[in-house]
């Protein structure tokens, strides 16, 4: 074999093993590729349905107050006291134990209001008894006002109310000296897959005076 013959010979070995090498490079670069693009869509994907599920709990927690927005005022009273819970995630570990007992509506700890509860003996003494209930287990939204659990779809979750007495210091002579409002505090709280990323609660607070 000459020199010119073998000399090609390993030109074209060589130029051989060079595309071998640029085929295998490329393949790594598309799958890096894939396998980032397969991350991000998954990451769009799980924020997409952390906003449809948060979407869901603050229009029901919407529509519970204007449910309670219909109810008279006289009855918008805790039928009860709410039970402090030591479950930091559970609305009623905002419930201050005490005489009276109060319950914290906002971030901060000087944002708490005595809760309005109906008399125990409010149907003997014929005064309005409270229409909100305490605790929701057990109550469908469908059926009941106040705390409840509800379910939309493959969403569900409870339904948290609490009535406080509100004091507007302005309210003006024809006000009561104090409790001149209720304020009342929804919070909705979802149920998710075991694994999932937990939604925070959505929590709406509005205050409603008494009608002349």
């Amino acid at each position: 074999m000459g020199p010119g013959r073998r000399h090609r010979l390993l030109q074209a070995r060589s130029e051989e093993g060079f595309g071998l090498i640029e085929a295998l490079v490329a393949v790594l670069i598309l799958t890096v590729t894939l396998l980032g693009l397969l991350g991000a869509f998954t990451s769009a994907r799980k924020l997409t349905l952390q906003s449809e599920r948060r979407t869901s709990a603050a229009h029901r927690a919407q529509f519970e107050v204007e449910r309670l927005q219909a109810t008279p005022y006289s009855e918008l009273l805790m039928s009860s006291t709410p039970a402090h819970s030591a479950e930091t995630t559970n609305p009623d570990y905002y419930v201050k134990a005490g005489t009276p007992p109060e319950y914290q509506y906002g971030a901060a700890g000087a944002e708490a209001e005595t809760l309005a509860i109906a008399s125990s003996e409010c149907a003997t003494l014929k005064t309005p008894c409270g229409a909100i209930a305490a605790q929701p287990a057990g109550r469908a939204c469908s059926q009941s006002i106040g705390a409840c659990e509800w379910k939309d779809g493959v969403l569900g979750g409870n339904v948290y109310d609490f009535v406080t007495w509100h004091t507007d210091k302005n309210c003006g002579a024809k006000c009561p000296t104090k409790e001149n409002y209720k304020r009342l505090t929804v919070v909705v709280t979802l149920s998710v897959p075991g694994g999932a990323r937990q939604v925070a609660p959505v929590r709406i607070s509005t205050l409603i005076a008494e009608p002349e």
